[in-house]
């Protein structure tokens, strides 16, 4: 589930810095991308542009900006993290914040296998899909990603991001790690939360010889999913387990990995139609034909309610990935979004070019 400060196997931890050392224990990085999209939307798609084109296929040709800026700075036993991301667009639907505060928590190493973490940190529910194009393994953020930042409670919805404090324990070889943290919020954060009402959850993974990683998340939210009108907000729990088979990329060039979630909140209600409980997988492959050069297959499937008929999405994605310069990016891909709905599917293609700093 990666909540909370699971940033470890994704390379973003503080002590690793993301970029070229400016002073002694301050580092500094970023990137910037350019993207294009264009894609074609079925009249029922979700995503379908509003009362021009109603009852008809909405296409549209897009080109977005966005810029990352990363700090880290460590002293004695203290660090601290900042990431910055700006964008030309809004990012999430129904909000008109083109800056976001991804990340500004501080870091106490009280010994060798324990860190106390205190702040705003990512909160990535798919453990190996990163945040941020140039972490992904393609060019879009799937239909699994598209539905964990949708808030539960109706609201504007939400970055994998949360405000609060955790602990890191991991042992010396760093082969096994355990998280626990208190956040505001982790599916939702309704209008009747109150200030007592935190996230409470936890995580365990290990990297196993010849194979990998694997991970176990647990979290439960109180008052935090939308039970419908006059109903206020319920209890919502989610469980993850993700894995990556890295065994095979050094010999063969193949990486693979997958994703099952399943969230408890059998109350959950959209338009008066009672959702319930939810259910998200995920698995890709991704082979290197240079080391310049990749390919990544993904298939996502999303019950967005158990409790509803038509309500299952099947996302397919073809994508290259290429690293013309060592600091330079081109992704490209191809996909096919497809719903049970009638007349709700969509497809495109979408390329990004990101410049890394330094």
């Amino acid at each position: 589930m990666r909540v909370a400060p699971l940033l470890t196997l994704l390379g973003l931890t503080i002590t690793s810095g993301t970029a070229v050392e400016l002073a002694p224990g301050l580092n500094f990085g970023g990137y910037g991308e350019a993207f294009a999209r264009a894609t074609a939307h079925e009249a029922n798609n979700s995503q379908h542009a509003p009362t021009t084109q109603v009852g008809e296929t909405d296409q549209n040709l897009d080109f977005t900006a966005d810029a990352a800026f990363k700090m880290s700075y460590i002293t004695g036993q203290w660090g601290l993290r900042v990431d910055v991301l700006i964008y030309s667009e809004p990012p999430f639907a129904n909000s008109t914040n083109q800056v976001l505060l991804q990340q500004a928590f501080i870091d106490f190493r009280q010994n060798d296998w324990l860190t106390w973490r205190g702040g705003r940190f990512q909160i990535s529910w798919l453990g190996w899909e990163g945040f941020s194009t140039t972490e992904l393994w393609r060019v879009n953020q799937s239909a699994a990603w598209q539905w964990n930042v949708q808030n539960h409670s109706l609201k504007p919805n939400s970055a994998f991001v949360a405000d609060g404090v955790g602990s890191l324990l991991e042992t010396a070889d760093k082969r096994w790690l355990a998280e626990f943290y208190i956040v505001n919020s982790v599916l939702g954060n309704p209008d009747d939360k109150g200030g007592t009402d935190k996230a409470l959850g936890a995580a365990f993974s290990t990297k196993i010889p010849n194979y990998g990683g694997i991970e176990l998340g647990f979290a439960y939210d109180p008052r935090s999913t939308a039970a419908g009108p006059d109903q206020g907000s319920t209890h919502a729990t989610a469980l993850d387990l993700n894995t990556d088979c890295s065994a095979f990329r050094d010999e063969y060039g193949w990486f693979f990995a997958g994703e099952v979630q399943f969230h408890h909140h059998p109350e959950l209600t959209f338009n008066n139609e009672v959702y319930g409980n939810d259910i998200v997988a995920l698995v890709m492959a991704n082979y290197a034909f240079t080391p310049e050069v990749s390919g990544t297959v993904m298939v996502d499937w999303v019950d967005r309610g158990i409790n509803v008929d038509n309500n299952e999405v099947l996302e397919a994605a073809v994508a290259l990935l290429t690293r013309p310069d060592r600091q330079v990016v081109f992704n490209s891909e191809i996909f096919y979004w497809s719903e049970t709905a009638d007349q709700a599917d969509a497809w495109g293609a979408a390329a990004v070019v990101a410049v890394i700093i330094p």
